[in-house]
């Protein structure tokens, strides 16, 4: 536990350090003021923003910058799990994630006065933003370049973020559903859109589905890609440092 807590905190320092906690701050604050000011716009829209993208690019980047500045290297030698070090990446993103939570709430309840579930929206955006987070600490770790994690990351957006966007939207025929189902961000959105409306419109099935897809994908992408190559990537970046004295 105080292998966990001394990584947690190192973590945090990090996404400071590498302003990514301003990076979310003018976000959220930018997001936020779009919602009060102009309610013509589907607030559920930026809701969407905020879990499918931001965190998959924003806390992605953290580890290609800890990369970068040889941060990782220490990780390699901790005397600890793997899983412990994983989880308090994660741990950390979502502490900065729950900014933006907390602003929206406010905006709903106090400006926009939206009838909703407050405690079911925020399982529903912690959920899917957990699951983000760990998608983008996947492409970090599968991506041997920058150029690579940058298509990867338009891949990503393109077919798994703004179709299922689009189709929220009603831009997407209704029968498309059953295909969107392999997109986390699909199931994170038909999950927030049914709480943010006030009533479940989809059928009770189809919300466990969301609920359940998304713990499957967590546990999927966190068991089968991030824990086995963690230490993998963790090697290879201190064979690239190796490279570079080698070279000097």
């Amino acid at each position: 536990m105080s292998n966990f807590k001394c990584f947690f905190v190192n973590d945090l320092k990090k996404l400071v350090e590498y302003r990514i906690l301003h990076l979310i701050i003018i976000l959220t604050l930018l997001f936020s003021a779009t919602m009060a000011f102009f309610p013509s716009i589907n607030p559920a829209n930026i809701v969407y923003v905020s879990i499918f993208i931001v965190p998959v690019i924003l806390f992605s980047i953290s580890m290609y910058i800890e990369k970068e500045e040889n941060t990782l290297l220490p990780l390699l030698y901790a005397p600890c799990k793997t899983i412990t070090i994983v989880f308090s990446k994660i741990a950390s993103a979502l502490v900065m994630s729950s900014i933006p939570l907390f602003a929206y709430s406010l905006v709903f309840g106090l400006i926009l006065r939206i009838d909703i579930n407050y405690l079911y929206f925020a399982l529903a955006y912690f959920l899917g933003v957990t699951l983000h987070i760990i998608i983008g600490l996947a492409l970090s770790i599968i991506s041997k370049s920058s150029k690579i994690l940058s298509t990867n990351y338009i891949v990503y957006i393109i077919v798994f973020s703004l179709i299922p966007i689009f189709y929220n939207n009603g831009l997407v025929p209704l029968s498309f559903q059953y295909y969107l189902i392999i997109s986390p961000a699909f199931l994170s959105g038909l999950l927030i859109d049914n709480i943010l409306v006030g009533v479940a419109f989809s059928s009770a099935w189809w919300i466990f589905l969301t609920i359940i897809l998304q713990i499957i994908y967590v546990i999927i992408l966190t068991a089968f890609v991030i824990l086995p190559y963690f230490k993998s990537y963790l090697l290879s970046v201190d064979t690239q440092e190796l490279v570079k004295r080698g070279k000097k």
